[in-house]
């Protein structure tokens, strides 16, 4: 019975981890190999729109590539940018987002990408780590997020993308400029080239894990949060308030976080939290909101919010429930532990009372 419901709650656990609502945005990115002047982190994310039935690709085919490398087995589906932070509004991005859909003709195929930034001079600016790419599928997509700390001028970059063989560290494809006009029009600097692009806090990166939602209506009760805050060219001492925005656009504070401090551009400094929201929250759709004060003068340094891509469905636990569903795995713990030591001990006595009257006969016939 024990071996029993250790397997039923770990299967709720699997069931639990892979629902695509519980993991609405990424915790865990890669550290990738950059060159100095760069804070580079990666992962895996979905193509949002490619389908499922590809019959031509909308990105490079293999045909046109193959004046370059006749032999290859990959394909770029599709790349795509995010402009995420230009301080000073002059057109100039110091940080940014490529995501890259490569596909493969291989069912499962094993690649890691080199990124190169040529501008004035041409430098490697990440690696990825190894990943496998799974025939056309958009689940493969790897977004690289990229922040210009020093070191770029502003002026307009290309954006180089060689695609390797992880089992050969063979080149397989090189996807630049003159495949997609958009890589060679990159409007870059580093951050040293905003205005006031010191003295301040900036927020590199925000995730966010749902789990536990007991009455399985999609809604759930804990939220982790992990976030990669940057003072550049300072060490600063702050604290985080973490809250819910509701439909009315209230923020509703459920953590506020100990004192603690941020180094430059260091990610050794993330914060990371659980909150279990126990009452007052009704099932709804939230936006997570971020704000960092400063921790002498508990001035507001930073006021942010997550995607509206990736709202919260949440609910307190006092909603967390729904008495018409059936709770096998709880009853039969209770089941365990009760009615199977009862059962127990009458069997024990039965067999006591069969030993007393064979002992009571035995006497007899002496």
């Amino acid at each position: 019975m024990y071996k029993m419901a250790f397997v039923i709650v770990t299967l709720l656990l699997v069931i639990l981890a892979s629902n695509p609502q519980a993991q609405a945005a990424t915790l865990t990115a890669t550290d990738s190999g950059n060159s100095t002047g760069s804070k580079i982190s990666g992962s895996i994310i979905s193509n949002p729109e490619k389908t499922q039935t590809m019959g031509v690709a909308r990105g490079l085919s293999l045909e046109t590539t193959s004046n370059r490398y006749s032999d290859s087995s990959v394909r770029v589906y599709d790349v795509w940018f995010n402009m995420v932070a230009d301080t000073d509004g002059d057109g100039y991005y110091h940080q940014f987002e490529v995501n890259f859909d490569i596909d493969s003709e291989l069912y499962r195929q094993d690649i890691y990408v080199v990124g190169e930034l040529a501008g004035a001079s041409r430098q490697i600016l990440f690696q990825t780590e190894t990943y496998t790419l799974s025939g056309d599928s958009g689940d493969d997509t790897y977004q690289a997020r990229v922040l210009l700390t020093e070191g770029y001028p502003s002026q307009a970059y290309e954006l180089i993308l060689n695609i390797y063989s992880a089992e050969t560290d063979s080149l397989l494809l090189q996807y630049d400029g003159d495949n997609d006009s958009r890589l060679r029009s990159l409007f870059l600097e580093d951050n040293t080239q905003e205005e006031a692009g010191y003295d301040q806090v900036t927020l590199y990166e925000l995730g966010f894990e749902l789990s536990a939602d007991q009455d399985g209506d999609g809604f759930y009760t804990q939220l982790e949060v992990e976030l990669d805050a940057d003072a550049p060219g300072q060490d600063r001492n702050v604290y985080v308030r973490l809250s819910l925005i509701d439909g009315y656009g209230r923020w509703n504070n459920i953590s506020t976080s100990n004192l603690f401090r941020l180094y430059d551009y260091s990610s050794n400094d993330r914060y990371t939290t659980r909150v279990v929201l126990d009452y007052g929250f009704d099932p709804a759709t939230y936006q997570l909101g971020v704000e960092i004060f400063d921790a002498e003068t508990e001035n507001l340094l930073l006021s942010s919010t997550a995607p509206s891509t990736t709202p919260l469905t949440m609910e307190s636990t006092d909603w967390d429930n729904d008495w018409d569903n059936d709770y096998s795995v709880t009853v039969e713990e209770e089941y365990r532990v009760s009615g199977s030591g009862g059962s127990s001990s009458l069997f024990l006595l039965f067999l006591l009372g069969l030993f007393l009257l064979a002992a009571h006969r035995n006497k007899s016939n002496k």
